[in-house]
């Protein structure tokens, strides 16, 4: 049996965890920039099926083993601010070597857009997405009473929102790249993707867990 309202409940909360920004959001709308929708899909496919499997393992039992050992969570924020500054550093170094350099084939060697498998990693040190996965496996377990079908609805609304929210940020990142000089846009848009990494991983390593 499943819980209509609960179920809608549901889609609000994702639809807001997914459209709302975030590490995910902040890299598809800046790799949508700088190397467009089609190169993006493996980042975009990543995210979603990396989220995916957190959430599964958030519904069987994740959540206790956080309770347990909650110095887990506090490592997962961590070495996700850790990551987010590693990334933030690569982009201010491909913006400044994209300014100095004069080859442009060169230049497009230091900067690529996100492989499928390191999207679906950085899920599990994105500390956006663990406590969006505790949270959800939580508060909407009474949705339906079967757990496969529990499971199915969260996953599914999920990976739809997510799909979308990842997609329409890379496309707002192709709109961005169009309206600024070709010549200056690549330094530009890596420069304020790599200060946006850095200005969310220090809010993450701030953050009180």
């Amino acid at each position: 049996m499943i819980d209509t309202p609960l179920l809608l409940a549901l889609i609000g909360f994702a639809f807001s965890a997914a459209f709302t920004p975030g590490p995910n959001n902040f890299m598809v709308m800046s790799s949508g920039a700088l190397f467009g929708y089609r190169r993006t899909l493996p980042h975009i496919i990543g995210i979603a099926f990396g989220f995916n499997l957190v959430l599964l393992a958030a519904i069987f039992g994740m959540g206790a083993v956080i309770t347990q050992f909650p110095w887990l969570l506090t490592s997962v924020k961590i070495a996700g601010a850790a990551w987010l500054a590693w990334l933030g550093l690569k982009f201010l170094l491909a913006a400044f070597a994209q300014k100095q350099a004069k080859n442009t084939t060169k230049t497009e060697e230091r900067s690529r857009p996100f492989r499928f498998y390191e999207a679906v990693l950085f899920q599990w040190v994105n500390p956006k997405a663990v406590i969006m996965a505790l949270a959800a496996a939580a508060a909407y377990s009474g949705v339906a009473t079967d757990i496969i079908v529990r499971t199915s609805l969260l996953c599914g609304t999920f990976l739809l929102l997510g799909l979308a929210s990842a997609s329409t940020w890379t496309i707002a990142g192709t709109a961005i790249n169009r309206l600024m000089s070709k010549g200056r846009s690549a330094v530009v848009l890596n420069t304020i993707m790599g200060l946006l990494l850095f200005g969310t991983a220090l809010m993450i390593a701030l953050a009180k867990t």
